[in-house]
């Protein structure tokens, strides 16, 4: 009798007991304490922030050329000093490329009270053109026009001319960063498997399996979508420095790198690495006319909008191309420049944790 009356009718399984007051005032304290330990550690610790995430990126994009590495026979130690002599490579190159141009510019840059060639150039070219349109057309005022265009103008000289040599200086100070997020990423890449059986060792017995398949489908998709996003910015930049040169482009590697990193972000991306370089050609008298670099910036962002970026993207997250279209739409509208460049990852986490989902009911509902 004692024993069936610890079931409710109807029911097998006995019900669970429900906590008293005091056992959920305790467990909530407990959580409180817990939580705010880990606030107040990550807060201390905010300094690792930057290096862990750019060390995560990069191991993302080095990680799968380190793996096929190691299944072509190389020792895991092997594969990922191979692909860090890659990654420390390519910052080379593209250092020795850029900073040529920053220390022209640092060179040129005016003592306090003196204005630097720069500042000389733009203000003739505008008296010219000011002098032109006005005795062209002499009905329109094009004084006062020329001076809205004069202030506008002298505050990005400003910006470009001595903000960005300063940027340039800036993250020189922060090497010590780059260098951390370089330690994270090749321990990172050396243990990864390590670190994932750690992660996975807390899940039950019963989701042992499909939580191993889940964070190993994430990981695949957010390394397609990195290495997707290098590769495609990589073309941009080729596509716009091999022009540039053409054309007698002064620092035309420099300003070809700028574009490939703004095209980063989703169609405002394309105008604000372009702007760069048609402001500085208002600035040097060596630089191309501004009808020329507008044709290349525009034909390489067409080529990138219509073949590069659905293709590559498309094919790196095996996304149908409208899908990353309509994605980036999407993102743009509900956040902004934030929500067009996470939106992309969000949907291949999502379809990798989905397609992960439904292959686990399947196997369930065939035992």
């Amino acid at each position: 009798m004692s024993a069936a009356a610890s079931f409710p009718r109807g029911t097998l399984i006995p019900p669970r007991p429900q906590p008293t007051l005091a056992e959920k005032v305790v467990r909530a304290i407990v959580f409180a304490l817990a939580l705010g330990g880990v606030l107040a550690v990550g807060w201390v610790l905010r300094f690792l922030v930057v290096p862990l995430v750019v060390g995560l990126l990069f191991t993302y994009v080095t990680g799968p050329l380190a793996d096929r590495l190691e299944n072509r026979g190389l020792s895991r130690s092997s594969s990922v000093s191979i692909c860090f002599g890659v990654l420390l490579l390519g910052l080379l190159v593209v250092a020795a490329g850029v900073w040529p141009s920053v220390e022209s510019w640092l060179e040129q840059a005016p003592q306090e009270g003196e204005r630097s060639a720069f500042e000389v150039q733009l203000e003739q070219r505008l008296d010219g053109w000011q002098a032109t349109l006005s005795a062209k057309y002499k009905q329109v005022d094009w004084r006062a026009a020329f001076e809205k265009v004069r202030h506008f103008l002298q505050g990005q000289r400003k910006a470009l001319v001595e903000g960005l040599p300063a940027m340039a200086l800036n993250l020189a100070s922060h090497a010590g960063s780059v260098v951390l997020a370089l330690i994270i990423a090749f321990f990172v890449m050396l243990d990864g498997s390590a670190m994932k059986r750690a992660v996975v060792a807390f899940v039950p017995n019963r989701h042992f399996e499909n939580a191993l398949v889940m964070i190993d489908r994430v990981d695949r998709q957010i390394s397609s979508y990195l290495i997707g996003t290098a590769v495609e910015n990589l073309l941009v930049t080729v596509l716009v420095a091999i022009p540039l040169y053409v054309l007698g482009m002064p620092n035309a590697f420099l300003f070809a790198v700028i574009f490939g990193l703004a095209n980063v972000i989703p169609f405002a991306g394309p105008f604000i690495g372009a702007s760069v370089g048609l402001f500085f050609s208002l600035l040097d008298p060596n630089a191309p006319s501004l009808g020329a670099l507008v044709a290349v910036y525009v034909v390489v962002h067409l080529i990138d909008a219509m073949v590069i970026s659905p293709v590559v993207m498309g094919k790196s997250l095996d996304m149908h191309p409208m899908t990353v279209i309509v994605g980036i739409s999407v993102g743009g509208t509900l956040g902004g420049v934030v929500g067009m460049l996470v939106i992309i990852p969000l949907i291949a986490v999502a379809k990798a944790i989905a397609s992960t989902v439904a292959q686990g009911v399947r196997n369930a509902a065939t035992d």
